[in-house]
């Protein structure tokens, strides 16, 4: 049987069976060359290649320069095999530091020589040769991530006319901002740009600027520096991820044609610290404004033309301690909030209200902390104060609730009833519960359809779990009975005075407490 199956794929055409073992690694499928001299033939046409020094670690006692010996014996071998036919995809991954840099600068000006379209380097200490940047062929460059890449571009020109992705992860800019600018510039047609721990907090300034470029992922660990400066001149881009501590200013923002976005702005522990001095004197002093500790505002209403949003917890505190005033964002319909319980719903209010249209709300879980400017959106409301939930559009809320966030005192339940007691236009409520206890999400069901009242007689309400044959969805009969009863039947408590808020200087603990019995 095994000699009939490798007869039928030796019998297919020459050109298909190149292009099956470009798919191998290319170890692997430079050993079907020992198989006959068809094979042989066969593999210097394979146009996809991806080295990797650490595929040499087969677990034998061998020093780190015997392992690169191998491997750059191996190289040699598989280049010399091919001599010049054309290469499509070069990957080369060196992570030891005994490989021969010379030699690593031989194979990449070999491939470029062969007309390379998708290069992707990971070198340690090695600096990237200027060959690189006037490459006709190119057409994605992925650059990292490796320690100490270095790409130095001084009195070098740059232009890749071909080149439409473009992947930077820990590498080196020797000259900062302006060399920067000058790769981007030497990029006409670029269309998708990856920027990862480029370490720009040390920057002058950060400017991306690239007419054509639609899809755009800016991202930075945590960093003790906020960047100086950062610009963004997209007019044309559609998906944009930024994750980042806010920069000091932001000259320009232009992404009028931005659909989606994935923000993820944090602040510096330090600005952390001063947001937390400035919320305390909020609380002692009365209603008085709280002090700004950032200024990310020109960056925010740079993105208000936005449909679909994502922010992280931390984007949620920018909102609060570094924006003023919130944006309208008149084109989102699709908002996604995470939370986690040391992140503050100050800037929800505003932010709910500034979105005219919005018909999608997700929430990733409900924890957060609570205080009295929350009021609006939280069930930790104060007396009499209205929320701005009552003129929501939205139609559709879901919420992510994990087995590990509800403790005893019930507190996203009563989150949850909230909801559905102010929300007017909701047709949907879709509560995505993570947990490994089965009876859970029948308990979490039985619990939604013991909720009093709803201000949506549309609304249907449905629990999903991981395992399908446990989602529940609550019977429409229910939310028909609960809209139609005379409103001292359908609550018999409307009359009650709501929840007091609790003292914020009490650690902002549990949620005021209310008729929990349909809880349990």
């Amino acid at each position: 049987m095994d000699f009939v199956s490798r007869d039928r794929i030796s019998s297919l055409p020459n050109p298909v069976v190149s292009h099956i073992l470009s798919f191998l690694p290319t170890k692997e499928a430079a050993s079907t060359s020992v198989l006959s001299k068809k094979w042989r033939y066969l593999f210097a046409y394979v146009t996809n290649l991806d080295f990797d020094d650490s595929d040499y670690q087969d677990g034998k006692p061998k020093s780190d320069a015997e392992l690169s010996r191998s491997f750059m014996e191996f190289v040699d071998r598989v280049l010399a095999l091919q001599g010049n036919g054309s290469v499509n995809k070069f990957s080369l991954e060196c992570s030891n530091y005994d490989v021969d840099l010379a030699r690593v600068t031989g194979w990449i000006l070999n491939v470029l020589g062969r007309g390379v379209s998708e290069l992707d380097l990971s070198i340690l200490e090695y600096p990237l040769p200027s060959e690189i940047f006037v490459s006709k062929t190119l057409v994605r460059l992925k650059l990292g991530p490796a320690n100490d890449l270095t790409l130095t571009l001084d009195r070098k020109d740059v232009f890749l006319p071909k080149l439409k992705t473009l992947y930077i992860d820990c590498v080196d800019v020797q000259e900062r901002g302006f060399g920067f600018v000058k790769l981007l510039s030497g990029c006409p047609v670029l269309e998708e740009l990856v920027l990862m721990n480029i370490g720009w907090e040390n920057w002058k300034f950060c400017s991306v600027s690239v007419k054509t470029l639609k899809r755009l992922t800016f991202f930075c660990e945590e960093t003790y520096e906020n960047p100086k400066s950062v610009s963004f001149d997209t007019p044309n881009l559609v998906y944009l991820e930024y994750s980042d501590a806010i920069a000091s200013k932001y000259p320009k923002v232009n992404f009028n044609s931005l659909v989606e976005a994935h923000i993820g702005l944090r602040l510096t522990e330090d600005q952390s610290g001063d947001a937390d001095f400035s919320e305390e004197d909020y609380f002692s002093e009365g209603d008085e404004e709280k002090q700004m500790v950032g200024n990310a505002t020109d960056f925010l209403k740079g993105i208000s033309t936005v449909q679909i949003l994502y922010l992280s917890a931390q984007a949620i505190e920018v909102l609060t301690f570094c924006c003023e005033p919130i944006p309208v964002f008149n084109n989102l319909i699709q908002l996604t909030i995470e939370n986690n319980s040391e992140i503050r719903w100050d800037s929800l209010p505003g932010l709910l209200k500034n979105c005219p249209n919005l018909e999608t709300l997700v929430l990733k879980r409900l924890l957060h902390k609570y205080n009295k400017a929350c009021g609006n959106v939280c069930c930790c409301k104060r007396p009499k104060q209205p929320s701005c939930l009552s003129s929501s559009p939205v139609k559709v809320l879901k919420i992510f609730l994990f087995d590990d966030n509800d403790e005893e005192d019930g507190s996203e339940m009563r989150q949850i009833k909230y909801f559905l007691e102010k929300m007017p236009r909701l047709e949907e409520l879709v509560v995505y519960y993570n947990t490994a206890y089965d009876p859970a999400v029948l308990e979490l069901s039985k619990k939604l359809q013991k909720i009093p009242k709803i201000a949506s007689p549309k609304c249907k309400i449905q629990v999903i779990s991981e395992n399908l044959s446990l989602s529940s969805t609550v019977p429409s009969f229910l939310t028909t009975r609960w809209s139609s009863l005379p409103p001292e039947e359908a609550y018999p408590w409307v009359d009650s005075p709501p929840p007091q808020i609790i003292d914020p200087m009490l650690e902002y603990g549990s949620p005021p407490e209310d008729d929990d019995s349909w809880l349990y």
